[in-house]
């Protein structure tokens, strides 16, 4: 007799990830922020999650986009891990001195968005990533 599998019992049971790449260009914004709403709305997190959920992957996004040269592609990707949205986001760098400064606002909304935020950086890449818990701004 054949043998059969699910798919469920193939898979690692890691969660998936979505990934998306755009020009680092300030028009796609608004995508991003879309994706970021959909897969957060999709994994059932409240609507004000989803809403600094949006305002975190466009502040993160607009740093690293005003870093970039021009026709650079701005990588980013969602991962649900519940409680849990990680988020990363990553683009070639013209200045990655600018991507992570603690001092300016951009950087405190971030802080105060999140559960944990971290900036990386070579002499020609940056990468954001964060994660984002429900009520992670009622803290």
């Amino acid at each position: 007799m054949a043998k059969s599998a699910s798919i469920e019992s193939a898979r690692d049971h890691n969660p998936p990830v979505v990934e998306l790449r755009v020009e680092a260009h300030p028009d796609q914004l608004a995508v991003l922020r879309a994706l970021a709403a959909a897969i957060a709305l999709q994994h059932d997190f409240d609507l004000d999650t989803v809403a600094d959920v949006k305002l975190a992957v466009d502040e993160a996004a607009t740093r690293l986009i005003m870093g970039a040269p021009e026709d650079a592609i701005l990588a980013c990707s969602f991962r649900v891990a519940l409680p849990l949205l990680h988020i990363s986001l990553s683009a070639p760098t013209n200045d990655a001195s600018a991507i992570g400064q603690p001092r300016s606002f951009g950087w405190h909304v971030l802080n105060s968005l999140t559960e944990s935020i971290s900036v990386t950086s070579d002499d020609s890449r940056a990468t954001i990533d964060m994660s984002i818990a429900e009520g992670s701004a009622d803290r």
